[in-house]
């Protein structure tokens, strides 16, 4: 019935005919599908007549959405403005500062400055060209406060719906770790857009997890674009991973250790060794 009521549920014959049952007094039904539900009119002449002439009497209707797919229209339509919200959220804290002019010019200059960077004795993969800095004297610092507003972010999960605002007011106190973690939650998504933003922040401040976050940002849109990075791009994206563990970052102290491990075991264990030392909760 158009209330809802099941008066038959069942499958098709093989010729996919339909059975229906007549209810006292109406005339109008509901045929419902797995791919939408008709309006369905049967007079009570309908009834009357032989099973052939009954499908000719019967007014079927277009096509209308079950309640079901309704829902679930509903329930995408909300997933979807959440996604939004979050995609939105994800970088609104940065503005007015910064803006899509000021991005493009940081990341450009640090690409620049790159290319000199790979023709310097410092960008030879050799053990002699890292030593660890237990001071973190070279990364920016982190107040208590931005410390623990982190530390509830991850402990909520860094990667939920709930967690993502405490990282962003842990981003929003200057905790760089923080930017990194939404980087690294925008990648999971796919979403560029936010990520780009987040890599200039990092650069802006001279923490050494831009040049690290920039290596994977520029992997990633390179394989994207062509199957798979070019060789240069490769060396570029190493190069960048390189500079940034010398410099201190422990996300490309971990990556770089993944690097070597064939190529240098002795030097990656190092790495590997500095990273988890400065910031246990890496494991």
């Amino acid at each position: 019935m158009a209330d809802g009521t099941v008066l038959v549920q069942s499958l098709t014959d093989d010729d996919a005919r339909a059975t229906v049952t007549p209810r006292a007094g109406q005339e109008h039904y509901v045929l419902e599908m797995l791919w939408g539900r008709f309006p369905v009119k049967v007079s009570a002449e309908c009834w009357r007549r032989p099973a052939a002439q009954f499908e000719n009497c019967a007014e079927i209707g277009p096509r209308e959405d079950t309640q079901a797919q309704k829902d679930e229209r509903a329930e995408d339509e909300r997933k979807e403005l959440e996604r939004k919200r979050r995609l939105a959220a994800r970088t609104a804290w940065m503005r007015p500062e910064m803006t899509q002019q000021s991005i493009v010019s940081i990341i450009s200059k640090t690409m620049r400055d790159q290319q000199a960077w790979m023709r310097t004795p410092a960008a030879r993969l050799i053990a002699d060209n890292f030593a660890c800095d237990t001071s973190n004297a070279g990364l920016p610092k982190i107040t208590a406060e931005a410390q623990e507003k982190y530390a509830q972010a991850r402990r909520i999960g860094a990667y939920d719906a709930q967690g993502e605002p405490v990282l962003i007011e842990a981003a929003q106190l200057g905790n760089w770790r923080a930017v990194t973690t939404l980087f690294n939650v925008a990648m999971y998504g796919e979403d560029w857009e936010s990520a780009q933003p987040l890599v200039a922040w990092l650069l802006q401040r001279d923490a050494p997890a831009g040049y690290n976050k920039l290596a994977e940002l520029h992997g990633t849109i390179a394989s994207y674009e062509h199957g798979h990075a070019s060789s240069a791009d490769q060396d570029l994206v190493t190069a960048l991973r390189w500079r940034a563990a010398q410099a201190g970052d422990p996300g490309a102290q971990r990556d770089m250790s993944d690097y070597f491990k064939e190529r240098d075991p002795q030097l990656s264990e190092r790495l590997m060794q500095c990273a988890l030392e400065r910031f246990p909760d890496l494991r």
